[in-house]
């Protein structure tokens, strides 16, 4: 089955996203995936059509090794997140296609089900840390959730979203990482008491602290269990990671910044992190993530791949096929979106009692209401940075 062409189609259902759509010979038979860049949408369309797209008109969709390896490695330069993140588009929308011409679920086609069922958490938001305490004790007694999920700082990724209007700078959050460290302990152990021994608590310190911080943070939370903690520090220096992996035995989550499977070796064959966490739109979609699963596998690392609300439905579905058929899931971030974006993407997991299921369909099982998305034009938009209040210095969000 040959590509006759590449499409993108370019939203803001209160979120950017970016979704590309691969057309073959049969006109019934057509391929989704999902593009998305929260904050660089554009740069990654121009590069699908423009590059891209007279590249893989005429080739066969079957041949998605080879197209995947020929779009890494065909700039010379290897991909950054722009690169990866159409290369992601690309590989979903070619698992699609071959999901509907074998009139297969994608899972069927990564070795079948090892599971009926997907384990996952929800984040606890809010504008104060008592405002999410209270919505930690409901989130489990009325949604039944068996893990939740915190975030250091305030006012914790609310806000971050782009549907307030095209932006021409980013947003600031207030954070100050040497000496708020004691208040995200405290605000740890707070919901520790209120939901009890027995629900999983994510501490998501989103590369927010130095490796000193991060060990002393740890340290104090062992008493209380985390689940894991999510990215203590930054990705930049492996070294970095080796040191916090030393001075706590409290899980470890890493990876939602790395790119390709050679930024995850060192964490992964050392044993520095219990759980590979990537975003399969920056690491190049299923092909890639496949065999970041397999290596993780091979070292007793679970998977708990990336999955907030800035990726769609598609790649919540995605992950979902990956979850069911891989022997060495651990959990997956269930990514829970509004009904404007179910609007627009039709699919995707379900959640009922702390787990995602999916209905069986060809291929990712996804699809994309070109009208409704012409509903929500593309606003621009950035992700948020975090300054020190006390003398406006940057530093990560």
């Amino acid at each position: 089955m040959k590509i006759t062409d590449v499409r993108t189609i370019l939203t803001c259902p209160k979120q950017n996203y970016l979704f590309i759509k691969i057309m073959t010979e049969d006109p019934e038979i057509y391929g989704i995936g999902d593009a998305s860049m929260n904050g660089r949408e554009k740069a990654v369309e121009d590069l699908t059509l423009e590059y891209l797209r007279p590249m893989l008109i005429g080739m066969d969709t079957d041949r998605i090794e080879e197209i995947w390896q020929l779009i890494y490695r065909g700039t010379y330069w290897r991909g950054g997140n722009i690169m990866m993140s159409a290369l992601c588009g690309i590989d979903m929308a070619l698992w699609d296609i071959k999901g509907k011409i074998a009139g297969l679920p994608l899972y069927s086609l990564l070795g079948g089900k090892v599971r009926d069922k997907v384990l996952c958490y929800s984040h606890v938001l809010g504008k104060t840390n008592e405002e999410k305490i209270e919505k930690a004790a409901s989130f489990v007694q009325e949604k039944g959730l068996k893990v939740i999920r915190l975030r250091a700082g305030l006012p914790s990724a609310n806000g971050t979203l782009n549907a307030d209007g095209i932006q021409n700078t980013p947003k600031v959050e207030d954070w100050d990482p040497e000496f708020w460290a004691d208040d995200m302990i405290n605000y740890f152990i707070k919901i520790r008491q209120v939901v009890g021994d027995k629900v999983g608590i994510i501490y998501d310190l989103h590369e927010r602290f130095s490796p000193e911080r991060a060990i002393y943070i740890m340290r104090k939370l062992e008493p209380y269990n985390p689940f894991f903690i999510e990215d203590p520090i930054a990705p930049d220096c492996f070294e970095s990671l080796k040191t916090v992996r030393e001075h706590t035995n409290v899980p470890i989550a890493f990876g939602e910044l790395y790119k390709s499977r050679w930024e995850c070796l060192p964490g992964i064959t050392n044993r520095w992190l219990d759980f590979i966490r990537c975003d399969l739109i920056r690491i190049g979609g299923i092909t890639e993530a496949r065999k970041i699963g397999a290596i993780a596998e091979t070292y007793d690392v679970k998977t708990a791949w990336h999955g907030p609300n800035d990726v769609s439905p598609i790649t919540h579905a995605v992950n979902w096929h990956l979850n069911v058929s891989a022997y060495n899931f651990g959990i997956q971030e269930d990514g829970t979106v509004d009904d404007t974006v179910k609007e627009v993407v039709k699919g995707g997991p379900v959640y009922k009692d702390g787990y995602l299921t999916m209905e069986d369909k060809p291929g990712i099982g996804c699809d994309v209401d070109e009208e409704a998305a012409k509903k929500y034009p593309y606003k621009r938009a950035y992700i948020p940075v975090c300054k020190r209040p006390s003398d406006n210095s940057l530093c990560d969000w």
